[in-house]
């Protein structure tokens, strides 16, 4: 079987689960990359899987890009076509009028997408992803992990030592954590791990709120399984995510997670360990004052769910799907 993946996001180079994704499943299958020029995820493609990437502009209404995919589609024909996010989906369905290929598309996130309506199949990299979509009935398949080896920690840092990981951007909601957070009468360090376009904001707040020798702004970073490892507690503070991978992560990595209730985090966490913005100061000083409690909690979670979490039995569960859609499609 040949799965063509076509992604029209250049990315970030971090946290593309599409790549993971890609590079498990060419362990089993032929797969191919459809992918814009200058995507900054190529360096972590397996030299196993084709690469194509597409020279026009990368806007959904170009009839040069319509000429350049179809034309491009036509001459290597795929057993099936993988769309990842709305914009790849919007480009690729009225392409497939004329190539009518098996298509499955994944919706990574809640947000209002469509396109996702007129796809007849899809995935869904949760259950809140799943129920964003009004039509039809979406596969659940989540995201997955291929997990490092990682030596625990002899001992617990001195500072109560806290991480924060994601781009620096509204929706992750790091600006409400900082005010959560500046009321606590605790010796903490908190480690925001990303960037993007709130770097200046949040710098400034940090400032105002007096936190300058509690919080860092660590930009982007390499090391985040070993981060994870050396931390006491990870906190998701977003106010919508699909995943997130960094909830994977720490069931991985981590010793403790606290989020807000986006993506699988319901699937996951009980509800103790769910937090509504606002609500992370009173959290984060429960779990320092009772740190062995929590930490043996989340303990038994992680022996729950990591081998629903690893990538290959992930990449297993698409591969399955992908068999179902193609011998729907030869009915």
């Amino acid at each position: 079987m040949k799965v063509c993946h076509f992604i029209a996001s250049r990315g970030l180079g971090r946290g593309e689960f599409y790549i993971d994704l890609a590079n498990e499943l060419c362990r089993h299958i032929e797969v191919s990359l459809l992918v814009p020029k200058g995507a900054r995820y190529l360096h972590r493609v397996s030299p196993e899987i084709e690469i194509h990437e597409y020279r026009a502009n990368n806007s959904r209404r170009n009839p040069l890009l319509l000429f350049e995919l179809y034309r491009y589609l036509k001459k290597n024909p795929p057993d099936l076509v993988h769309t990842h996010f709305s914009k790849a989906t919007e480009i690729f369905l009225p392409l497939n009028r004329g190539l009518q290929l098996p298509h499955v598309a994944t919706k990574h996130n809640p947000r209002k997408g469509r396109v996702y309506e007129r796809t007849p199949h899809v995935i869904a990299v949760s259950n809140i992803v799943r129920s964003s979509i009004q039509n039809g009935a979406p596969e659940v398949i989540h995201n997955g992990i291929t997990p490092l080896p990682m030596a625990a920690r002899n001992k617990r840092p001195a500072t109560f030592t806290i991480v924060a990981v994601g781009r620096l951007d509204p929706i992750k909601g790091f600006d409400q954590l900082l005010r959560d957070l500046a009321p606590l009468d605790l010796d903490f360090r908190l480690k925001i791990i990303g960037d993007g376009s709130q770097r200046e904001m949040l710098s400034r707040l940090i400032d105002e709120l007096k936190l300058g020798d509690k919080v860092e702004l660590c930009g982007f970073r390499e090391d985040i399984p070993e981060q994870l490892a050396n931390a006491d507690l990870v906190l998701i503070s977003s106010q919508s995510e699909g995943g997130p991978v960094i909830a994977l992560e720490t069931l991985f990595y981590g010793n403790m997670l606290l989020s807000t209730p986006v993506g699988i985090i319901p699937e996951i966490l009980p509800a103790d360990f769910q937090i509504t913005p606002g609500g992370f100061g009173c959290a984060v000083e429960s779990v320092a004052n009772n740190y062995n409690k929590y930490h043996s909690r989340f303990q038994e979670i992680q022996t729950s769910y990591r081998d629903e979490f690893l990538l290959s039995n992930i990449a297993q569960q698409h591969i399955d799907y992908y068999k179902k859609i193609r011998n729907y499609s030869a009915r």
